[in-house]
């Protein structure tokens, strides 16, 4: 039976939030089979299995049921688990401030600067008193120009040498910073790599990137101001990314709680099974569809620009209830709330395509799902979605403040 393109769409979705976690997990959902599988099955061990006297095949089967009983009482063990865990992170989530200083590491100050970068009026004197402020910024941006291929002479062939913030921005300049400084931004609240998500930071990075780079494109096409379709992609995953450091912080912390607790009930079967938990890109991905749109929109709120005004753009992505780009345009959302429909649906396209987990004739249905037209496909091909271009000359000398 053929699926619609909404039933198709869905099916697609949910497997790039399951890739965003693992690649493995979108493997598995899309029918295939993963490395390590395919692995195990040329082995002499899976074969030996395939040899196996009818008398062993039996005794395997029984030993499989056995298995689903337990694992049965394990997913229970688990359902209740994280729905104790939900409740408290519900809590967290609301407490917006929290989020973003002490979760993200970021500072409401963030929308000051932002406001000064993209005015006429922005000057490196005026970037650097609010920067000044950011300790983990201010560092950030020295460590980015000391970097090799950033090494430059002046114009008598001396190395420059920088050691101050001053001396970074100037060396960097206004138009520069105002791609950079987004990117450090967004990039500081990535989840850290984790034993049990591995891919996870690379992925939400590789996503809100390409996001920023489509948005920016795609809205120089249409004639708007790119810098707002820039930021639009780049603060577009900060609900994703605090829900997912939450999660992963949370879920140590609840898991000895509730083998405690299991214990002093004198329940010790409880106990063991809680003591084999992990944590789940299910629940994960769970949190995420119910929460992360909303707490987006709520830490962007907390910036409080009045400049960049990109807030409007994610309260209206809130009242996305379709992920249809036919949805979008029917409930006349903001302009820049279908600029980062589109761009986040090709981002999701181009990580499906290039992990494999897409064909040719899914691909273009979902596209045109989100809204793509060939023009834009054209178009982002052609853009670097996956690098951050900093231009820097070869032979420096300061720079005066640009304007747009």
């Amino acid at each position: 039976m053929k699926l619609s393109v909404s039933q198709l769409a869905a099916t697609m979705n949910n497997r790039f939030e399951h890739l965003l976690v693992s690649i493995d997990e979108a493997v598995i959902l899309s029918g295939q089979k993963t490395e390590k599988q395919r692995t195990y099955e040329d082995s002499e061990q899976a074969e030996a299995r395939r040899e196996l006297l009818f008398v062993e095949e039996v005794a395997i089967k029984n030993r499989e049921e056995m298995n689903q009983k337990k694992n049965l009482f394990l997913q229970q063990v688990e359902a209740e688990f994280h729905v104790s865990l939900i409740n408290d992170l519900a809590k967290s989530i609301r407490d917006t401030d929290y989020v973003l200083k002490k979760v993200l590491g970021l500072d409401p100050l963030i929308g000051k600067l932002l406001d000064v970068l993209y005015t006429e009026s922005c000057s490196i004197s005026r970037l650097e008193a609010i920067i000044i402020q950011l300790d983990w910024l201010e560092q950030g941006l020295i460590k980015f120009v000391k970097q090799p291929k950033y090494r430059r002479v002046d114009t008598r062939g001396k190395p420059i040498i920088i050691e101050t913030l001053r001396q970074a921005l100037s060396f960097i300049g206004i138009e520069s910073l105002r791609t950079l400084l987004p990117a450090l931004i967004s990039k500081r609240g990535l989840p850290a790599r984790s034993e049990m998500f591995p891919e996870l930071a690379n992925h939400m990075w590789e996503y809100t990137l390409g996001s920023a780079k489509a948005c920016r494109a795609i809205a120089e096409k249409e004639g708007s101001k790119w810098y707002l379709g820039y930021n639009m992609g780049m603060f577009s995953t900060m609900g994703r990314n605090a829900i997912a450091k939450m999660y992963l912080k949370a879920f140590d912390g609840k898991l000895r709680e509730k083998v405690i607790e299991a214990r002093k009930k004198n329940n010790p079967v409880q106990a063991k099974a809680l003591a084999t938990l992990l944590p789940s890109h299910k629940y994960l991905i769970t949190l995420w569809t119910k929460y992360a749109d909303q707490l987006t929109s709520d830490l962007v709120g907390q910036f409080k620009c009045r400049w960049l005004m990109i807030g409007i753009g994610f309260e209206d992505y809130t009242r996305i209830q379709e992920i249809s780009y036919q949805y979008v345009k029917s409930k006349n959302l903001h302009p820049l709330t279908d600029l980062l429909f589109r761009c986040q649906g090709y981002m999701q396209f181009k990580m499906m395509k290039a992990n494999g987990l897409m064909s040719k004739q899914t691909s273009m249905l979902y596209l045109r799902n989100f809204g793509i037209v060939s023009d834009d496909v054209v178009l982002l091909m052609k853009t670097n979605l996956t690098g951050l271009e900093i231009n820097i000359p070869e032979h420096h000398t300061p720079p005066k403040a640009l304007t747009e």
